[in-house]
Order: structure tokens, then C-alpha cells, then sequence
């Protein structure tokens, strides 16, 4: 275990099931591709969620309290892991900081991998936003651009491990090896947001892609974000630096995009 802290307040199995794109990238957003939204409805967990009652009614006061709970429990969690780091923070202490009982933790997050998985779903939910509508998915043809905008569209991620270090590391360690379990779940859905994005700028403007085309998209995609796990998780392990994780990644974004933007 990492004996450090945050100092801030052969790969496996691809992190998604394959899934069926749609032609017509190109467009601002063909039917049927994520877009923001998607990534805002990924990031919404069931206990901040309207009731869904007829007449759209406001919650009861039952559901009102544990939406306040759900949200002392993320605060406390979220600042013991800015001061402390992830590696150095208990459950109890995150239950004490938020004025709950200990086992009350655990009816919003199953385990310590848990309550990191709900804190990074919160977190990366404005971080893929923000590369959504800074990135937007008619970059030119030339592959220097390519390759700026995927960088960009990687750079929130990128910046919370420069300022969480030892914490992002264990974020993917999780994200790429943990249980199947609601909020990593969730954090999986943003990881496909924006690996649909980063397909999108690949195939920047070039018009309806062939079926060939679009599974190259996909699989260049998906290498580029398993890629960026696989590294930070090799930064936990001592086997590299965040400076060595950045620039391998410029290098793999580089050799990916002559890949998968390459004509047959």
C-alpha cells in the first residue's frame, strides 16, 4: 500500500460490453449517440432522483433525508480523500465528518471501493461535460488536432491524478478490477460517454463512416482509455510517474489516430 497521500482538499477485458455505433458520425450528434445528457443521467444515483410520483409531487420527507445523508456522506468522503488520500481514509471517519452512524456509510456505498467509485462518478461527471462541449467532434483532419483534441478531452482526468495522485491510481485500479457494484457501474458509463467522444473526434468530419471505419473507431477508442487505466494503474504499482503516464499516453493517442483514421 501506497504510503503516500494526496497533498489537495496484459490489459484486461475491455471496461464495457461491445455495443452497436451508429452511422452518421460526423454530425453534431447522430441519433442515438451519447452526448451530455447521457453523461448527466450516468451520474445521477438513485437517491437524488425525483420520486417518479404521479403528478410529479415532490419527494416525502423519508426520501428528502436520505438525499441529505447521500450528500454529507459524499462531502466527508470527498474531503478526507483531498486531505488524506484514498489509501489513508476509514469509513468511520467518514461516517464521524458526516454526522451519520458507521453502518450508515454502508447503506449508500457497500465498501471503501464503493465510496470511492460514488465520489468519482461525481467528480467525472462535469470533468466528461466539460470535454464534451470543449471537444466538439468536428476536429479537422489533421492529426496533430486529432490528437490535441483526444488529449484535451483526456486532460480532467489527467489533472485530478496531477492533484489526487495516489487516489487516481486507485480509481483505476478499481474502475478496471473491481466488483460489479452500482457506482462503479456508473463510473463505467462515463467511461463509455467519453469514449464514444474520443470515436467521434477520430472520425472528425469526414461523413457517414463504413461498418469497417466504425469498428476501427471503436477499438481505437476503447485502446486509448484502457491504455490510460492501464497506466495509472502501473503508476500505482511504483512502475512508473504521473510524467511518464502523460507522456506515454500523447504516444498511444498518436500511434492510435493513424491507426484508426487511416483509409482502407
Amino acid at each position: 500500500m501506497e504510503k503516500t497521500s494526496d497533498t489537495s482538499t496484459t490489459p484486461p477485458a475491455p471496461v464495457r460490453a461491445a455495443r452497436t455505433r451508429r452511422a452518421g458520425r460526423g454530425s453534431g450528434n447522430p441519433a442515438g449517440r451519447p452526448s451530455g445528457d447521457a453523461a448527466e443521467r450516468t451520474s445521477s444515483p438513485a437517491g437524488d432522483r425525483p420520486s417518479g410520483r404521479a403528478g410529479g409531487r415532490p419527494r416525502g420527507r423519508r426520501e428528502i433525508a436520505k438525499a441529505e445523508k447521500r450528500a454529507r456522506i459524499l462531502a466527508a468522503a470527498r474531503g478526507l480523500i483531498g486531505e488524506k488520500g484514498y489509501a489513508h481514509m476509514s469509513m468511520s471517519e467518514v461516517a464521524e465528518r458526516a454526522d451519520v452512524a458507521a453502518g450508515t456509510v454502508f447503506q449508500y456505498a457497500t465498501s471503501k471501493a464503493e465510496l470511492l467509485m460514488m465520489v468519482t462518478e461525481s467528480i467525472w461527471a462535469d470533468h466528461v461535460r466539460g470535454a464534451l462541449r470543449a471537444t466538439p467532434e468536428t476536429t479537422p483532419a489533421s492529426p496533430t488536432a486529432v490528437v490535441d483534441a483526444i488529449m484535451d478531452s483526456l486532460a480532467p482526468i489527467f489533472d485530478m491524478a496531477v492533484h489526487w495522485p495516489e487516489t487516481t491510481v486507485w480509481i483505476a485500479r478499481e474502475i478496471l478490477f473491481g466488483d460489479e457494484l452500482p457506482h462503479r457501474l456508473a463510473v463505467l458509463g462515463l467511461v463509455e460517454v467519453l469514449e464514444d467522444h474520443i470515436a467521434g473526434i477520430l472520425g472528425g468530419g469526414r461523413g457517414a463512416p463504413s461498418d469497417a471505419e466504425t469498428t476501427r473507431l471503436d477499438v481505437g477508442a476503447r485502446m486509448i482509455m484502457t491504455t490510460g487505466l492501464a497506466e495509472l494503474n502501473r503508476a500505482r504499482q511504483g512502475r512508473t510517474d504521473m510524467a511518464g503516464v502523460l507522456g506515454r499516453m500523447r504516444e498511444v493517442v498518436t500511434l492510435v489516430a493513424a491507426g484508426a483514421t487511416a483509409r482502407s
